[in-house]
């Protein structure tokens, strides 16, 4: 048989047989199960293919959309990177026509289909989310709540009522008490709620916690399925070990072997100075760093303040090194104690800062692109544990003599700042924040307007035939 043109262009001499055709269609019927639709795999054209009267064409279907599911879950639907210029994450190295054909000739197409998507556990706990989420939004959702006076506990409110059936929904109020009176549960299940979709947990019915309340549970469907699709474009180049930095959700967290072992929050970049998503390696920490204050922020604040204040930069410990503005180090310095080095295009870090009260509210999106963290010195130890010489004690001295020192960690450790809008936290809850960004916006206005399959493949053809049409 002559090879048969897959898609992308790609050839490999696939023949496939009855039993390896039934495996493929029963792993795209899974489609769904990832947020995929199933319509883009064309099952019933691959089922009624006669794999006897017209093998050729029966391969080249099956071809094609084996590839098709492969480089969905592999690289996703659309190239997310193309949709910013503030994202640099590697693609991932595979060869999928050559590992399809190795699957086929070995007999093991089922196991490759099923090993393509993400490894990660957090994909898997999402793909249970969305289970939930479609389950609640297929009996109706949920009935808004209006805007109404929150009473004191033991005491009867307008509102109260539906607000423990809302809670009940989605399990933050694991049983129903009628009635208008609330009671303490209620106010626990309310603050269960609000920590889930970030916002302060103080068990008041306020306006920001009714707008999340109202949020319609196809929305939260919808909100599920693109960070799905991001964790595919994401998922095979995000090692299981790691420092993240979750920029919506505004946390950091060292994960080892996928499991996390150090939580903390953090300050993100505010929406006109977005933190990058990207990919790299903490090399070294810097102890007292100077802050070498970027132009951008000499014009906009620093000039400005220099005209009210004409003092401002002996009182910030400020000074010109050549064209460089300098601040010193010191307790004061916006940089904090500790800066986080690794090497990428946007030249932001993680560091420590001054300003810890900023941890305590709900809303971290305040810096200028860099990454604050509440707990820089649990950080340092963690990336310091294979070097013994450096206890905690020794690094405390380190900060209290004040001088610039760098500390080169003995084994670089991966970081990735991501953009998980929704995510299943350790505890099960699943967990949604604000499209900070708008990141969400473009990946689904992106998915809506991607070229069909026959779009981007009218000219694959086999034995001079045409794929068919979707």
């Amino acid at each position: 048989m002559e090879p048969i043109r897959g898609v992308y262009g790609a050839s490999t001499d696939c023949a496939w047989s009855g039993e390896q055709i039934s495996t493929l269609v029963a792993e795209l019927a899974k489609a769904p199960d990832h947020g995929l639709n199933v319509a883009r795999y064309r099952l019933d054209d691959i089922e009624a293919t006669d794999g006897e009267s017209d093998p050729a064409l029966r391969d080249f279907l099956a071809s094609a959309m084996a590839l098709r599911y492969a480089r969905d879950m592999v690289f996703g639907q659309v190239d997310s990177a193309a949709l910013a210029e503030d994202i640099d994450f590697p693609k991932p190295e595979t060869d999928l026509p050559r590992e399809l054909a190795a699957a086929l000739a070995h007999g093991d197409i089922g196991h490759w289909l099923a090993d393509l998507a993400p490894h990660d556990p957090s994909y898997e706990r999402l793909k249970a989310a969305l289970r939930q989420y479609r389950e609640i939004a297929g009996y109706g959702g949920w009935n808004p709540i209006e805007a109404a006076a929150w009473p004191r506990v033991g005491k009867v409110g307008s509102v109260v009522e539906s607000v423990k059936q809302r809670l009940l929904i989605e399990g933050d109020l694991s049983a129903l008490v009628p009635g208008s009176v609330l009671d303490i549960d209620t106010v626990n299940a309310l603050q269960r709620f609000q920590s889930r979709h970030g916002l302060t947990p103080d068990g008041r019915l306020d306006r920001t916690t009714v707008a999340a309340l109202n949020v319609p549970a196809d929305d939260r469907v919808r909100e599920i399925l693109v960070n799905l699709e991001r964790w595919r474009f994401l998922g095979h180049v995000i090692p299981s070990s790691r420092i993240e930095i979750n920029i919506p959700a505004a946390s950091a967290a060292v994960i080892v072997d996928g499991r996390v072992s150090l939580a903390m929050r953090a300050v993100v970049g505010d929406p006109r100075h977005p933190s990058p998503m990207l990919s790299s390696a903490v090399e070294a920490i810097i102890v007292n760093p100077p802050w070498n204050v970027p132009q951008s922020i000499i014009r906009k604040e620093i000039e400005p303040a220099l005209e009210r204040k004409p003092d401002y930069l002996a009182r910030h410990r400020m000074h010109w090194t050549e064209d460089r503005l300098v601040q010193d180090p010191g307790p004061a310095n916006s940089l904090g104690r500790i800066k986080f080095e690794f090497s990428n295009p946007f030249s932001v870090y993680l560091h420590d800062t001054p300003m810890h009260s900023l941890f305590a509210r709900a809303d971290r999106a305040l810096s200028h692109g860099c990454v604050r963290l509440e707990r820089p010195l649990d950080l340092a130890m963690e990336l310091l544990k294979d070097d013994p010489s450096w206890t905690r004690e020794r690094l405390e001295r380190a900060i209290g003599r004040g001088t610039t020192i760098r500390i080169d960690v003995p084994n670089p450790l991966p970081v990735v700042l991501v953009y998980w809008t929704t995510f299943v936290d350790g505890d099960g809850m699943v967990e949604f924040r604000d499209d900070i960004y708008g990141r969400d916006a473009r990946l689904t206005a992106a998915l809506k307007s991607a070229p069909r399959f026959d779009e981007i493949n009218a000219a694959a053809t086999v034995d001079g035939r045409g794929g068919g049409s979707s």
